[in-house]
């Protein structure tokens, strides 16, 4: 174990705030944000680690309210940057970004904290990442409590694929293809000069993604209300040069504008998230959404795999991810089938996509229970089997 990692581990840390420090693993350096501690002071055990898994846009400061609780009853709460944000490293080509790389940074990150197994808690993209954890390195894996985003268990093909023949070919296709596309904002992320976009308007993209809900938040309209990916040149009335994120604006422009924020997140947390973003841009986090084909390619053995460890799934009702999926009881229903030793889904009325953050005394309640219930059933058999033995 690396100094920093040893120093994150110290007995008797405070659990009252997060403290950060920084690892190696994998090849890369990585940013952890951290509450507890690795021993328990009065037992002289050790603490069982759960590691954070965030999403897009986000970065360790997602998971603020479930380090610290968690903390508070005995476990060693860790919250990495992910691969791509943050204080961690961001390679530059898309092909880093697999998601056999992304469970070995995960991996990595538990055995420099000198762990062999981990509870696994995901949002968004970390929530994915979770779910192959379990089918990549079952063994590491005690637990998942997955947030907003259901295991998958057959998928005939590559998600970009699929979204391509549903809105259209505006990556590779013609460029009648293109300019027929309509927007889709994975597709959107795929796109030449998307990071450049971005950067250029990270506070209303940031504003508009962590503010809005449709049908509940109070808000103006969007700029942009047409359909297409690709919008005509004013000026013109035509497509100005290359079809690329120049010519497609993004979520920032096609959301509608909140007239506030919602109240789970303060002015002074946004600007958190602004100041980051601005400080590291999207780039890295983008390349996650450039990945899918390739992913699903490197993992059609794995398509038909149930779940094999115990699960919690939370999320909201008026998660955009949940409608995509076919609404709440659908998803109920395909967790039931994949995930065999489903514990609870718990879905969450009025909430949105970021429920850890809009419901977190609800959402930590539900994943406390679930942990010491695991943690129960786990050691009953292990006094069974000393009995037998």
């Amino acid at each position: 174990m690396s100094p920093a990692a040893s120093g994150c581990c110290c007995v008797g840390a405070n659990l009252t705030y997060m403290k950060t420090t920084h690892i190696q693993a994998n090849g890369i350096h990585h940013k952890l944000a951290y509450a507890g501690a690795r021993c328990n002071d009065q037992t002289k055990t050790k603490n069982p680690l759960i590691l954070f898994l965030h999403g897009w846009p986000d970065f360790h400061f997602s998971f603020r309210h479930q380090l610290m609780k968690c903390a508070q009853h005995n476990y060693f709460a860790v919250a990495p940057d992910m691969r791509g944000y943050g204080g961690t490293s961001a390679p530059t080509t898309t092909e880093e970004y697999n998601v056999y790389t992304l469970c070995n940074d995960v991996l990595g990150i538990m055995h420099a904290l000198g762990y062999e197994q981990c509870f696994l808690v995901g949002h968004d993209w970390g929530a994915w990442l979770a779910w192959h954890m379990c089918l990549i390195y079952p063994d590491a894996v005690v637990a998942v409590c997955a947030l907003s985003v259901p295991y998958v268990m057959h998928r005939p093909k590559g998600l970009l694929t699929h979204l391509k023949q549903k809105y259209g070919n505006c990556i590779g296709g013609t460029l009648q293809e293109k300019q027929g596309s309509k927007f889709n904002y994975m597709l959107h992320h795929n796109l030449p000069h998307v990071a450049e976009e971005y950067d250029k308007n990270v506070r209303e993209a940031l504003y508009r993604i962590y503010g809005y809900i449709k049908g509940v938040t109070e808000c103006d309209d969007p700029e942009i209300d047409t359909v297409k990916m690709f919008v005509l040149d004013e000026k013109h009335g035509k497509f100005a040069g290359d079809l690329t994120a120049k010519n497609a604006p993004g979520l920032w422009k096609r959301l509608p504008r909140p007239k506030a924020l919602p109240a789970w997140i303060p002015e002074s947390d946004f600007e958190r998230y602004v100041s980051e973003f601005e400080r590291t841009g999207f780039s890295g986090g983008l390349h996650w959404y450039q990945t899918p084909d390739l992913n699903w390619g490197l993992t059609r053995h794995l398509n038909g795999t149930k779940i094999t460890q115990p699960v919690l799934f939370i999320c909201g009702d008026l998660d955009v991810v949940i409608k995509t999926h076919g609404g709440a009881n659908s998803v109920e229903t395909q967790l039931v089938t994949s995930c065999p030793r489903l514990h609870k889904c718990v879905i969450l009325e009025g909430c949105g996509h970021w429920v850890h953050q809009e419901r977190p005394d609800v959402v930590n309640g539900h994943l406390l229970y679930f942990l010491k219930s695991v943690e129960r059933k786990k050691n009953a058999f292990m006094e069974h089997r000393k009995s037998r033995l």
